[in-house]
């Protein structure tokens, strides 16, 4: 049986710098000022807000149909209610649980190979990463951020993560692209390497390997590539609105950019480690990020914890609402996240 992913260390890794990040977002902070803040805010704005963010996911769930076209057709009603699924996993379990929950529960309901679905939600997480890139990347390269010495340092963390994440995620998706490619060359590789393995291992590693490979098959589809890559590009410029209204509710009058910028950071950010629902890194980079923009700390951070909120909540309870009309539990959850790519 499986260790509980709560004994293990990148838990308590996470939990760790989530305890450091928001030591240094809360520390000097007013909380009377925060909760004047909280009060005083007009959260009609929230009504839109909320209205985009949720559209965001409808166009996530029609880009992984484009992804999945590659192995078996399937509609983006049946994969909305695993997406939804995932995204809570993720909101409740740390180490982006739910991208091994949703691979399990599209492979076992639709009858087809969980790695090579999981060679599709690497394949989203990669076009994420792209797009919030290229938007930082935008966002520094046309519009002069009114930065001062107060936040150089913020600043340069900020180019260090571009620069990494950049690197990572454009060859990430050079190497998928280079197995596709020359697939056959890829898999007669693989057939040395497994080679070495024990009899028992190496029938069941060829077939997780070979499955996953066929995954990334979308990647010889250049128009259903070409349609993953805009319909990421509209769900992240959805979620950038709704990081403006929340900003709004609170009397912040930004440029739309900064909303971009602020967006694009806040999810780079959180790909640190870090306990469930993002906790620390999410509110140190939005506040570091408007804080180049000049907003204060004591009106940033209110706007920085109702955006948290309002994106980890309503996906939140919809996932739990969907583990129950799938009669799933949440043991089973657990396990699915911690055996990873041994549900196989």
């Amino acid at each position: 049986m499986s260790k509980s992913i709560f004994k293990r260390k990148r838990f308590w890794l996470g939990l760790a710098v989530t305890i450091f990040f928001l030591w240094m977002v809360f520390r000097k902070v007013d909380m009377q000022v925060l909760t004047n803040a909280l009060v005083q805010a007009n959260y009609i704005w929230l009504v839109p807000g909320l209205i985009v963010y949720l559209l965001g996911y409808l166009v996530r769930a029609v880009r992984w149909k484009y992804l999945m076209k590659s192995i078996k057709p399937v509609s983006w009603q049946r994969l909305y209610p695993p997406l939804i699924l995932g995204f809570m996993v993720n909101n409740v379990l740390p180490a982006r649980a739910g991208e091994f929950v949703r691979a399990y529960i599209v492979g076992k309901r639709e009858g087809i190979s969980k790695s090579s679905v999981f060679a599709t939600v690497v394949m989203q997480r990669v076009y994420d990463g792209l797009v919030m890139v290229l938007f930082a990347v935008v966002v520094l390269g046309f519009f002069k951020l009114p930065a001062g010495p107060d936040n150089s340092r913020f600043v340069e963390l900020v180019n260090l993560i571009i620069k990494l994440t950049a690197v990572l995620f454009v060859l990430l998706f050079a190497f998928f692209f280079a197995i596709i490619t020359w697939k056959e060359w890829f898999t007669r590789a693989l057939s040395r390497l497994t080679k070495k393995l024990p009899d028992s291992l190496r029938q069941p590693v060829e077939h997780i390997l070979h499955s996953f490979i066929d995954g990334l098959l979308v990647l010889r589809n250049r128009r259903d590539s070409l349609l993953a890559l805009g319909f990421s590009v509209l769900a992240w410029s959805g979620e950038s609105a709704t990081y403006y209204f929340v900003l709004r509710a609170f009397d912040v009058v930004l440029p739309l950019y900064a909303a971009v910028m602020l967006m694009a950071l806040v999810n780079l950010g959180i790909m640190l480690p870090s306990s469930p629902g993002y906790i620390g890194p999410f509110e140190f980079f939005g506040v570091g990020t408007l804080l180049l923009f000049g907003v204060d700390k004591s009106v940033s951070l209110p706007c920085i914890l109702v955006i948290h909120a309002m994106v980890w909540l309503p996906i939140t309870l919809w996932g739990f609402y969907y583990m129950w009309t799938m009669k799933l539990s949440f043991r089973e959850m657990e396990a699915v996240s911690t055996e990873g790519p041994a549900n196989e």
